[in-house]
């Protein structure tokens, strides 16, 4: 099996293929942690729901090590919640960073993301979505449903989070593999062997900050 094969397989299996009609797509230093509605591809691709909407990402840049007995430096910032409407568009995210050290540390503590359709800016809302404690294994949806609940200016309206429930409601019901669960532990393992090892590290990268 080849190897996207291997990963369009995985990922059916454990999220099921949302019918959603807006793509998005983010820079390498950008991270994609949660979506109000619709489905995680990888870190940095996803598929939402027509309409208003919203994006959980987070800066994450890099400075290598300058020595083999150094680690590479992390520079995060906290996680952002973009609010916009589209339909039936491919959108990218857009960020001006800058390449030094030092601003890099000066973006990620003021980030400032803006979104592209066709090369041209889309209106939309940012905010910090406050994180106190360890991130390590944060449920990222539940965190921007919670955020919702509170007065933030990136919020989505309550008809739009009432619409976003139904919407995942049915995806969830008309989709879900009616496959019993020893059956799919067993698939789900024999296309994790299938894949190389690069591949599988991807996954569980992905899998592990949703469990």
């Amino acid at each position: 099996m080849k190897r996207h094969q291997v990963w369009i397989g995985i990922m059916l299996l454990c999220g099921g293929a949302a019918q959603a009609e807006v793509r998005v797509e983010v820079p390498e230093d950008f991270q994609i942690l949660a979506v109000s509605s619709g489905t995680l591809q990888d870190e940095r691709r996803a598929v939402l729901a027509d309409g208003e909407q919203q994006l959980l990402v987070r800066y994450e840049g890099l400075i290598p090590s300058r020595t083999s007995s150094d680690n590479d430096k992390e520079i995060r910032s906290e996680p952002q919640v973009i609010r916009y409407q589209a339909s039936g568009q491919q959108l990218r995210l857009q960020a001006v960073v800058p390449k030094d050290e030092s601003g890099m540390v000066r973006y990620a503590k003021a980030p400032v993301i803006g979104l592209l359709a066709g090369g041209k800016p889309i209106p939309s809302q940012q905010d910090e979505l406050v994180v106190n404690g360890m991130q390590i294994g944060m449920d990222w949806p539940a965190r921007l449903a919670e955020y919702n609940r509170g007065g933030g200016k990136a919020i989505l309206a309550a008809s739009a989070v009432a619409t976003t429930a139904a919407t995942t409601t049915t995806v969830a019901a008309t989709q879900a593999p009616s496959v019993p669960a020893s059956e799919l532990e067993g698939q789900l393992q024999r296309l994790f062997l299938q894949a190389d090892p690069e591949l599988r590290k991807r996954f569980i990268g992905w899998a592990v900050p949703r469990l």
